[in-house]
């Protein structure tokens, strides 16, 4: 199996933490939704660590201004197409327009393919 690492830094006033179990099982990768911003949603399947108290883990959220954006899709998308499992790092949480309410997910500052 590949290891890539794409690792980006985002500035948010929320302290960063893994959103993944450091060296876990991974999640699996199950829907990619792009949003008309750029940002991109993915939705995953497997143990999530919610230190920030988002109120929803079955997504993490890549920002469309974070820097290196391009290339973390690119490898989201590689491990979603060969089946293999990702961890990510990230810092606070996002609500989105598109799903309404107060629902809120993990936004991811670092993620590498297992």
């Amino acid at each position: 199996m590949a290891f890539w690492v794409v690792s980006m830094t985002l500035s948010i006033s929320a302290q960063s933490e893994y959103i993944t179990p450091l060296d876990g099982p991974g999640v699996e990768i199950i829907k990619v939704f792009i949003h008309k911003s750029g940002a991109v949603s993915l939705y995953i399947s497997g143990a999530v660590v919610n230190l920030d108290r988002c109120t929803a883990t079955s997504r993490i959220y890549i920002p469309h201004d974070l820097a290196g954006k391009d290339a973390m899709l690119s490898t989201a998308l590689m491990a979603f197409a060969s089946d293999n499992k990702i961890e990510a790092h990230g810092s606070g949480c996002s609500a989105t327009v598109f799903w309404g309410g107060r629902t809120d997910v993990p936004i991811v500052d670092n993620l590498w393919v297992l």
